[in-house]
């Protein structure tokens, strides 16, 4: 299981650097002011090739790992994937209610406040060290580094599980069961009535115009898309507007863990400058937690006489991430 254990020790492991770099929370008439600060540019998927490969690599040799163990033992990794699944949810569940607002700086111990240190392995992060820049473009290269990990855990999960119901449907096939089992039911949101079309007239500016049809048919009766769409903003505005349907009641069916995975399945969302797939756990840290409010919401569910309607918010300049 050598393989098994290098793509877990990976995935886990922060390589954190310091590096000089200008402080642009402080002015001096003599010139800029300079100090070391955090950097994790060569572990951003979209700048280090290397970064996404090895991580790719690594997750296939240890699916080859678990695919030679006996189930009993397989399920026991499985176990182990689960937990480190859980773990990302706790690090966005963090970030969410400690993520500076609009016009404020990081603070030098904001990786210790959303205990990075205690969730994963990081190199160099020390409780006591508090004279390191934390700049918004390192935090946005950390949250591609942990967006990219957590999709290849989950992806390693599907794989397996994947293996398990094989197996399962081929045990079946050699038995003959009386009661057979029920099938599982994938379900979906559905607005209640009037409120789809709203939510598309708001929604709709944040796409191409040729992906709206698209989006209007998912929103109404469910027909998937033949890609993702792409959502041009922030990830956490489009989360915080399909919280705020869930909780309103406005959207039924499913339960928020369901609209989590039905969101990853067809959208996607522009952050720094690049189309980002959005993964379980950075969901379930903005619909299933109680993380902070969004702080630039697209949308709000008033109450009038003739019931809760959708009110449009003015759209604001995107910050350069989420």
């Amino acid at each position: 299981m050598d393989h098994f254990k290098e793509y877990f020790t990976f995935i886990q492991k922060f390589d954190l650097r310091l590096s000089e770099m200008r402080d642009k929370r402080k002015s001096s008439k003599a010139g800029p002011i300079t100090g070391l600060g955090y950097s994790i540019k060569h572990q951003n998927p979209y700048f280090s090739f290397e970064f996404r490969q090895r991580l790719r690599i690594l997750k296939e040799l240890a699916l080859i790992d678990i695919f030679g163990v006996d189930r009993k033992n397989r399920n026991a990794y499985l176990g182990q994937t689960r937990k480190l699944l859980i773990q990302f949810n706790r690090f966005w569940e963090n970030y969410f209610n400690n993520n500076p607002t609009a016009g404020e700086v990081y603070r030098d111990d904001f990786l210790l406040i959303i205990e990075l240190g205690e969730i994963f392995c990081t190199t160099i992060l020390e409780p006591g060290k508090m004279d390191v820049i934390v700049t918004p473009e390192f935090v946005d290269d950390l949250c591609d580094s942990v967006r990219e990990r957590e999709e290849s855990l989950a992806q390693f999960f599907e794989e397996i599980n994947a293996l398990e119901n094989t197996e399962e449907h081929d045990t079946d096939l050699r038995t003959v069961e009386v009661n057979p089992k029920p099938l599982r039911v994938r379900r979906f949101p559905v607005f209640t009535e009037g409120i789809a079309e709203q939510f598309f007239r708001i929604f709709k500016e944040y796409f191409d115009i040729q992906e709206q049809p698209s989006l209007f048919s998912l929103l109404t009766t469910n027909a998937s898309p033949k890609r993702k769409l792409l959502f041009n903003s922030n990830g956490n505005q489009l989360a915080d507007a399909f919280k705020q349907l869930i909780e309103g009641n406005l959207i039924v069916s499913c339960n928020k863990a369901e609209l989590e995975s039905w969101i990853i399945a067809h959208f996607r969302y522009v952050s720094n400058g690049h189309a980002k797939s959005f993964t379980a756990g950075y969901l379930n840290g903005i619909i299933s937690s109680d993380a902070k409010i969004c702080k630039s919401p697209i949308l709000t569910v008033n109450r009038k006489s003739s019931g809760l309607i959708l009110v449009p918010v003015g759209r604001t300049k995107k910050r350069s991430g989420d």
